[in-house]
């Protein structure tokens, strides 16, 4: 029947809409389509490579087991879409445990950032897992500033030879 279907409006003779609005993404320079939201529940194949090679291991900040889920931050049976941004590579373990009653993710990634995400326990506890950078990618290296004991102990060591540096006239 006419009007009925997968992503129909439906028509006025009804009392309710089925209504999916699907958003599309374009390149700004030239309006070339380059991303879709998806309706899929699962990653597809090329979707899951991507998730594979950007997490490398599993994403629970405290293991390191092998990918062997790839999983919906927000889930989808709670309309997390299926996305690069709302994935992340977990072991079976970490997955099944996630999935438990109280446990609550939500993704931090901003633009030009590494993928991040927060894991809320039932206790409470918060932790963050942050991507790690891709092979080949070059990290800035950050000086760490010297703690105020090496500072103490760097003054302590130098204020002698400072007392001691005149000459004595004899």
């Amino acid at each position: 029947m006419a009007g009925e279907g997968f992503g129909s409006a439906g028509n006025a003779d009804t009392t309710g809409f089925n209504v999916w609005v699907r958003r599309l993404y374009t390149a700004p320079t030239n309006g070339e389509l380059v991303a879709l939201d998806s309706k899929a529940r699962l990653f597809p194949s090329g979707l899951r490579r991507f998730i594979q090679v950007r997490d490398d291991t599993c994403r629970t900040p405290y293991c390191d087991a092998p990918i062997r889920h790839h999983d919906h931050v927000i889930p989808w049976h709670n309309n997390g879409p299926t996305t690069s941004t709302n994935g992340q590579g977990l072991c079976e373990a970490c997955n099944h445990t996630k999935e438990a009653p109280g446990w609550t993710a939500r993704t931090l990634t901003r633009r030009g950032q590494r993928h991040a995400v927060e894991t809320r326990t039932p206790t409470g506890h918060t932790y963050r897992s942050t991507a790690p950078p891709l092979p080949g990618i070059a990290l800035p290296v950050v000086a760490k500033p010297p703690s105020r004991r090496r500072r103490k102990l760097r003054h302590r060591v130098r204020a002698p030879k400072r007392a001691h540096t005149g000459r004595s006239s004899v």
